[in-house]
Order: structure tokens, then C-alpha cells, then sequence
């Protein structure tokens, strides 16, 4: 007997350091996940052409081109609001101000849909729960910068420009750190992990970077790393009063990261009664494929994609 024919939705996840990519059936069933080193996979003077190549390489790999439905591509950068080009990738600048989509659909021939890495880690977490039609879920991803997502009646907050939720960048007073971004005073500069990086080798390099909260959390240079992480969560959740927050990202997965203290500074400064009172805080879970399944979901999810499914 024949096997019934799978159809897949292709997630990619890239990143400034690696690249992961899966693929999701419309069971919504994660296979064939592969991580690779960025360098090793993109061509710095031919992006496009090389990431081309990826793809195809692994679509004919696993399946092929008729089985599958879509490319769901998540990046490290702003995106345009048509959702197909991207403006600024400061970890991968050979990715910055370019159209992406279009290429690849003319080539590949299938639909391809980008959007901010973000908002893919936060549609992997809606995804797993029961989210209702007006809540709204704020997630807070402290990685190598400060990432953020914003959603809203029952989709992403992307702005006129697809600019919106760049919490990374909003300036601090009595700042003059310069930001990867080009403008000084962004709070990334003062909580991120390239931060963390720096207070390391400035002032707790007796111990490996990995360990730096077991050894020094109690320590007030890390203290005060925590205070400065907790100022743009508790900004954004007293201008919106979420149902839900989501916090994640390699920082807070880091070993003995200080949960509780980052929770009591964020009640600290968050407005009384509303929205303190009540406020819902969970973690994002720590696994290398939500990206990629968070850019596959949020293309099944699509109600004009049903039709595209075939049994």
C-alpha cells in the first residue's frame, strides 16, 4: 500500500549566530529539524542566492518542492509591513535592506512569509495555550539584544512600518552608550545580553560566562543588570495591562538566572493597583525548535491557508 502523501509548512529560524529549520505537517507535527552555524550556510555577498540554495537543498533532502505548502521565515531585523522585505539586521548586515520574499517565491515557487523572529517565539508560546479573542500577550526575549512582541486582537502590532515593539531601542536618560542600532541611549545597551558579555570580561571573568549568576548573583553589578532588564518589561505592561506575560531568551535560561528578584522588581515598578494586581508572568520554554514551529503555526493558523491544505 502506498503512503499517504504528507504535506509540509517549511519554519525557519535564523539567527545571528545559527540557523534552524524543520518541517511541520498539518498535524502540526515538528520533523526533520536541523540547526547549523549561520556561516556556514549564508554567503555574505550572495544572501539571497545562498539562502536559496538552503532551502532547496533541504526541501529535496526530506521531501520535495510539490509537497511543500509555504516558508515561514523568521529574522533578527525589522520587517517591512507587506511582509516581504527586511530594513535592519544589525548582527547580519548583508540581510539589511533587502527584499526577500519575492526572490525566493520566484525561484522556489511557493508562497514565503517573513516576519520578526520575536513574534515567531511568541506565536510557538499562544500556539500551546488557551488564548482568548481580546487578550493581549506581551513577550520579552532577552537574547543577544533585547527582543520584543506585542499581540493584540488576535495578531501582532507591527506599526505603519512594521517598526512597532522595538522596546530594545527606547532611550534612557543619563545615557550616551552607543547602540548596534546607531543611536546612543537604547536600554539594549543596558540590558541584553551583549550587556552581559561586557559586564563579564569587565568585571567576573575568574568564572565561565555560563555561570556568572551561579557564582555573582547576589553581586550588585549584576543587581543592577537585573533592575535595568526589568524597566522596559514593567514599561511596556503598564502602557498595555496584558492578560499575559511571556518572558524568554537565552539570558533568563542561563543557569540560577534570578527569577524571583527580575518578578519582585517588575512588581516594584509596575503601576498599583492595576496592572501589579494580578498580573500573569510564565517563561517561555527553553527549546531549540520554537522558532521554527512558531514561523510554520502562524501560517497553518491562517484561515485563507486552509484551502491550500489537500487531505
Amino acid at each position: 500500500m502506498d503512503k499517504e502523501k504528507q504535506q509540509y509548512v517549511v519554519g525557519v529560524d535564523i539567527g545571528g549566530t545559527h540557523i534552524r529549520i524543520g518541517a511541520i505537517t498539518t498535524e502540526k507535527k515538528l520533523c526533520f529539524f536541523t540547526k547549523k552555524k549561520i556561516n556556514d550556510v549564508l554567503d555574505h555577498n550572495q544572501p539571497i542566492t545562498s539562502l536559496i540554495k538552503f532551502l532547496e537543498e533541504y526541501i529535496q533532502t526530506h521531501f520535495s518542492i510539490e509537497d511543500t505548502l509555504a516558508i515561514g521565515i523568521g529574522f533578527p531585523s525589522i520587517v517591512s509591513k507587506d511582509k516581504k522585505s527586511i530594513y535592519s539586521t544589525p548582527n547580519l548586515e548583508c540581510l539589511s535592506n533587502i527584499n526577500i520574499v519575492d526572490p525566493l517565491q520566484d525561484y522556489l515557487e511557493v508562497p514565503v512569509f517573513i516576519d520578526n523572529d520575536v513574534n515567531q517565539l511568541l506565536q510557538f508560546e499562544i500556539s500551546k495555550r488557551d488564548i482568548l479573542k481580546d487578550d493581549i500577550v506581551l513577550g520579552f526575549y532577552i537574547g543577544t539584544g533585547f527582543g520584543n512582541s506585542i499581540y493584540i486582537n488576535q495578531q501582532f502590532l507591527d506599526g505603519k512600518n512594521g517598526a512597532a515593539g522595538e522596546l530594545g531601542h527606547i532611550p534612557v536618560l543619563n545615557s550616551d552608550d552607543m547602540c548596534s542600532c546607531g543611536n546612543p541611549s537604547c536600554i539594549e545597551t543596558k540590558a541584553s545580553g551583549k550587556k552581559l558579555v561586557s559586564i563579564h570580561k569587565e568585571s567576573f571573568s575568574d568564572v565561565p560566562f555560563e555561570k556568572i549568576f551561579s557564582y555573582y548573583s547576589n553581586h550588585q553589578i549584576i543587581d543592577e543588570f537585573i533592575k535595568a532588564i526589568s524597566i522596559p518589561i514593567v514599561t511596556e505592561i503598564n502602557i498595555f495591562d496584558p492578560h499575559l506575560v511571556i518572558i524568554g531568551g537565552g539570558v533568563t535560561g542561563m543557569d540560577n538566572f534570578p527569577v524571583k528578584r527580575l518578578e519582585e522588581y517588575i512588581l516594584t515598578y509596575c503601576r498599583k493597583p492595576f496592572p501589579a494586581e494580578g498580573l500573569r508572568i510564565e517563561y517561555a520554554e527553553d527549546t531549540d525548535s520554537a522558532g521554527v514551529i512558531g514561523a510554520a503555526t502562524s501560517i497553518l493558523n491562517r484561515s485563507n491557508f486552509e484551502d491550500k491544505i489537500t487531505s
